[in-house]
């Protein structure tokens, strides 16, 4: 091999040399390009991400936030509408309660003014001034097998011993007794007038005492 050939050989070799290396400079560089682009495309696409992840929790957070505010009202809505709900029953169970009663007074007084009429149209004049006499004490105790009462009405009532007093059951007089003691300002013991008294009635407990005699 002449010189001119070894020279030219020299100079393609290294040529050459110059060649792959530059390639793979820029294959070198290319690789870097590619690895920084790809890094900023994973860096954009993670920010991307990340901001609609943000959205996507704010607008979460708005709907939430929303629902409880609504949510809220409408307990507080429905608590209002129960107290008036309330309020209305509590003031128609009044109601009611007060026309019940207003019927029911209205009812006994219709029947006791038609019992009155009634039996006032059935009494004798002599019922009729028993049943109005005014009482002026009533029978607090009896016993009859010894024959005397006690009544709760003494000296402050101006009751005397050997007063006379008629004993009153509705519109009858069921005795006739004579006071045999007063025993205190309020309490004082009457014979019963064995004569006086109708066969078969006894006097009660409750029994009222009225003048005698009956006028």
């Amino acid at each position: 091999m002449d010189k001119l050939t070894k020279g030219i050989l020299g100079i393609t070799v290294t040529v050459t040399v110059i060649g792959v290396v530059t390639i793979m400079s820029l294959l070198m560089k290319l690789r870097d390009e590619e690895v920084k682009n790809d890094n900023l495309i994973r860096q954009n696409n993670e920010q991307n991400q990340a901001r609609q992840d943000d959205r996507v929790g704010a607008v979460e957070k708005q709907v939430k936030d929303a629902l409880a505010q609504q949510q809220a009202e409408n307990d507080k809505r429905i608590a209002e509408l129960r107290e008036e709900m309330k309020a209305a029953s509590d003031v128609a169970a009044k109601d009611l309660a007060a026309v019940k009663a207003e019927r029911a007074q209205l009812s006994e007084t219709i029947a006791n003014t038609i019992r009155e009429k009634e039996e006032s149209e059935e009494l004798t004049p002599l019922q009729k001034k028993i049943r109005e006499a005014p009482a002026i004490a009533k029978v607090i105790d009896v016993n009859e097998g010894l024959g005397f009462i006690v009544i709760n009405a003494g000296s402050s009532k101006g009751i005397e011993e050997g007063s006379r007093f008629n004993i009153r059951r509705d519109k009858f007089i069921v005795a006739e007794v004579e006071i045999y003691k007063v025993e205190n300002a309020d309490s004082s013991i009457g014979n019963i007038d064995p004569a006086k008294k109708p066969p078969g009635i006894s006097i009660r407990k409750g029994d009222e005492v009225i003048g005698y005699p009956i006028f």
